[in-house]
């Protein structure tokens, strides 16, 4: 068996990693409710926080059958570190997403993403499926064609450039 000189072993080492792709950078740190976390009181606020000045466009909660439901979240200054709102509405026991969006300038790139919740029903279970439960539509709009992110940010069929 040959031996390779350790030159030609940390070569071929920088080569690998230079060759992987470039991950999008993800602005979201943590969120009341957290990720899959079943809330017992809808009513409270509801709070995200990113990892750095981001330029929050859009907010919204999705439940059964893609339905939006209301909250007092406002579009506030260019870039934020969080965001807090309300649910307006009286949610029904069943599954949510609350979908975000926006711009991540410090890294030129879309981001957004969604946080699963639930709020159970008052036996305490939560229903599996509504009828009519569709995968909620994103929040964000793909990434152009061009974007190395697109696979990252959901951007699966047709596409809008801004």
């Amino acid at each position: 068996m040959k031996v390779l000189p350790a030159s030609a072993v940390i070569l071929c080492g920088l080569w690998a990693v230079a060759a992987t792709p470039a991950f999008a950078q993800c602005a979201y740190d943590q969120s009341s409710p957290a990720p899959n976390e079943v809330v017992r009181d809808p009513q409270q606020p509801v709070t995200i926080d990113f990892t750095d000045e981001f330029e929050l466009r859009d907010v919204r909660v999705v439940g059964a059958g893609n339905t939006v439901w209301a909250t007092d979240w406002t579009r506030g200054p260019k870039d934020v570190r969080s965001t807090t709102f309300r649910i307006t509405d009286a949610l029904p026991p069943g599954k949510y997403l609350i979908e975000w969006n926006g711009y991540f300038r410090r890294h030129y790139h879309d981001d957004g993403g969604s946080i699963a919740f639930s709020v159970p029903a008052a036996d305490g279970s939560i229903p599996e499926a509504s009828p009519g439960v569709m995968p909620p539509k994103p929040a964000a709009l793909p990434a152009g064609p061009n974007s190395p992110y697109r696979a990252l940010l959901g951007a699966g069929g047709q596409t809008q450039d801004r």
